[in-house]
This record gives structure tokens, sequence and C-alpha cells, in this order.
């Protein structure tokens, strides 16, 4: 998937511009409330299980199974796969998981399993095998430096890496109708409002805002959630957004904010892992959308063919 992103130009020809991020080195430790971990035991009281009772790994993966098919948070596209929400990532550490994983996953998370003992040696083990197979990955990123795209590198503004994590309003009204991801969903993604009036300096009538915030509950806005979108001061309405499609001059203004230091650069990775969350939903407005236009053009097609069938029954009655 990797080679369906667009990355700036300086990063073919010269050396990446990359993000400097530190690695984490072994195993991440784990705090651990009597005979399980603390984002475990917080989970199961969230979901309001009696976490004195000590539950066994294959009982808490069915709770969390429950969890994810109440939410609606198993991929439309990929049933075995999960995304995740805050509570299953404070658990699992990843955005994404795989449903037959799970239960394998929360063995770190009792303390009937873990060896405080084999902690340091493992940690030694792991970083020596991440420090040799990350030493073979860079030799041969070097190799093959246009191949294999760096994700840490920033995502040219392109439309088409725009499209991947750009929602209509349409959309939006669809993912509203589950609450419980809807914030997981949004936040981040791209959406398209009316430019604000008093703005002399913005030529064009709409603008793409990155979404940064919901809020649910605003004064003046009655019961309709608003959006907090990225170096604007008010809260954006849903209804004020728009449901077409942007123009090549918006994503200009998008590259020059970018310029300005008014809005943050993506990086490669952050547009695969919002393009992937939001693929089903952006897939099925569009087909549904699609489907409204074919069925428009039958509709009038088969009253243009009613006409030539029968031409005196459109004339109006002459008295």
């Amino acid at each position: 998937m990797e080679d369906d992103y667009w990355v700036e130009e300086s990063s073919v020809i010269t050396p990446p511009v990359c993000n400097k991020r530190k690695r984490r080195v072994g195993k991440r430790k784990i705090e651990f409330i009597g005979w399980g971990s603390r984002p475990l035991i917080e989970f199961l009281e969230a979901i309001g299980k009696d976490t004195k009772e000590n539950y066994s790994q294959r009982e808490v993966a069915t709770f969390i199974t429950r969890y994810i098919n109440e939410r609606g948070l198993a991929s439309a596209e990929k049933k075995k796969k999960v995304i995740c929400d805050e509570r299953l990532f404070a658990i699992f550490g990843k955005k994404f998981i795989s449903r037959l994983k799970v239960h394998d996953m929360l063995e770190e998370h009792f303390a009937e399993n873990h060896d405080e003992s084999d902690d340091d040696s493992s940690d030694e083990e792991g970083y020596e095998k991440k420090s040799s197979s990350g030493l073979k990955k860079n030799l041969s990123g070097q190799i093959k430096k246009v191949a294999k795209i760096p994700k840490s590198c920033f995502a040219a503004v392109v439309a088409d890496n725009i499209k991947l994590v750009y929602l209509k309003r349409s959309v939006i009204e669809e993912l509203l109708k589950v609450p419980e991801s809807f914030e997981f969903k949004i936040v981040g993604s791209f959406v398209r409002m009316k430019s604000d009036p008093n703005d002399i300096y913005q030529k064009n009538r709409f603008q793409l805002q990155q979404v940064t915030g919901v809020e649910k509950e605003v004064p003046g806005a009655g019961s309709e959630i608003c959006l907090r979108v990225s170096n604007f001061f008010k809260e954006v309405p849903i209804s004020m957004l728009s449901s077409d499609n942007f123009s090549e001059e918006e994503i200009e203004d998008v590259r020059d904010r970018i310029k300005t230091g008014l809005l943050k650069r993506l990086t490669v990775k952050e547009v695969e892992e919002k393009a992937q969350i939001l693929h089903a939903d952006i897939t099925k407005n569009s087909i549904a959308r699609e489907i409204s236009l074919l069925q428009a053009k039958i509709d009038h097609a088969n009253e243009k063919g009613w006409r030539r069938e029968y031409p005196f029954r459109c004339l109006p009655y002459i008295y």
C-alpha cells in the first residue's frame, strides 16, 4: 500500500526529510493492580465488571470481543481486523489488531504470566534482535531508496493524498450513526468549509481544514455536534461543511498554510493509517452517490422515452 502515496519530490532526489523519532527498546513495562494490568483493570471497570473477581484470560477475551461487536469496531472491509478505540489502544498499544489474536495478546496483562526476573534478559535479547534486523532494513533501504519510502517522511500535499483522508459532509453524517467510533475516525481527517469572509488574505470561497477535535455541546448550536479545526477561532457545525469535491486552488492554499506554519505537515505513516481507517466509509459513500446519480439518469432516460412513445399525452388540453 506504500506505493499508493505520494511524497515530496525532494525525498526521491536527495535523502528524504524524516522526523527523528526515538525507538522504544524492548517490551513496554506494564503496571499491575492485583491480578491484572492497570489498563486491563480500568477497561473492565469501564464496562461494568467486578475487578475483585479473578477472570481467566479466555473470559476477558470474550468480554473484549463482545465490546468490539457492540461498539462496531470491526473493520467494514476486513471483519477480522479491529479498529482500536481509546480503551483498546490502552491495552494493546496498537491502532489495529486482529480479532483472532485478542486472546494471545492478553497474556502479558495477567500477573500470573509475568515473570519479573526475565525482564532484563528479554529486553537485552530483544534489543539485539531489533538492532540486527533494523540494520538489515537500513542497508536494504539504502540500496532501494525510491522503491521503499520511510513512513516518517512527509507526504506530498497533492490531491491524490488529500482524497484519502477527506470527508464530505455526507460521509460525516453516516459516521455520526456510530457515535462510539465517531471521534476516533474524524480527528486527523480533512473537511471542506466556507472561508471566513473577514479574512482578506483568503482568495477561495471554500478551504480545506484538518479536524483537531469534537465539541458535543456548543453554546448557540443546539444539540448539533461541532468540530474543532486547525487554526480557526470557533467551532464549526457539521451542517456548514461541504459535500462537494475540493479544487486544485484549495490544495494550493493548504500548501501555503503549511509553509507559514498554520497547518501541520503530515507524514506518510499518518496519511496511511488515517486512510486505512476511513477507506471503507469513503468507498461506501462514493458507491451510494454513484448509484443515486445513475438512477437519476435512468429515470431521466425513461421519461424521455415515454414522451417519445406517447407525445400527444404530454400536450395540454386546448379548449
